[in-house]
């Protein structure tokens, strides 16, 4: 790919961005972590709905096993659509990754595409949701706060995972 000095300037640039932005992020976690008087996290209640991440792997692993089986006859109905949204998204986020770094930026079509994206990412969701619902509707209160509150916990990172690291008990 024959770059011009400009263009790859500008590549340069973005990724600088983008690496100080993570930097940022890393340290303004560190930071946050350091306090000592935040306040205790309620155990039985789901997490608040502005800090709610849903994750759907921990969301299927905390199923009952019967129910596991269930939620993923659901989802196996389902996976064809989602296929599609995700491989038009992966495209989508090629195509604009390619409209960041030409030698021109086309605003236009780069706002369009941040568009796409956006209505792709709604769509997935609007996909998910139903799934979600349908599955908690045969659970019992009980069982579906177990599930939720798993599901509403943020995935392990690889380095809290390393050997010869303590692990912090689980409630």
């Amino acid at each position: 790919m024959n770059l011009s000095k400009n263009g790859l300037g500008i590549a340069l640039l973005v990724s600088l961005a983008i690496n100080l932005l993570i930097v940022g992020a890393i340290g303004g976690m560190a930071m946050a972590g350091l306090r000592h008087d935040a306040p205790p996290v309620p155990t039985m209640s789901p997490p608040p709905a502005t800090r709610f991440q849903f994750n759907p792997r921990a969301f299927i692993r905390a199923l009952p096993v019967d129910e596991r089986r269930k939620a993923m006859r659901v989802m196996r109905g389902a996976a064809g659509e989602h296929r599609q949204l995700s491989r038009a998204m992966q495209q989508t986020r090629r195509e604009l990754g390619q409209l960041l770094i030409a030698e021109k930026l086309d605003k236009a079509k780069i706002e369009s595409h941040f568009d796409r994206l956006l209505k792709l990412e709604t769509e997935i969701r609007k996909l998910g949701q139903p799934i979600i619902i349908k599955i908690l509707d045969d659970l019992d209160l009980q069982t579906r706060r177990q599930v939720i509150k798993a599901a509403g916990r943020r995935p392990a990172s690889p380095r809290q995972n390393r050997p010869g690291r303590r692990q912090a008990p689980r409630n």
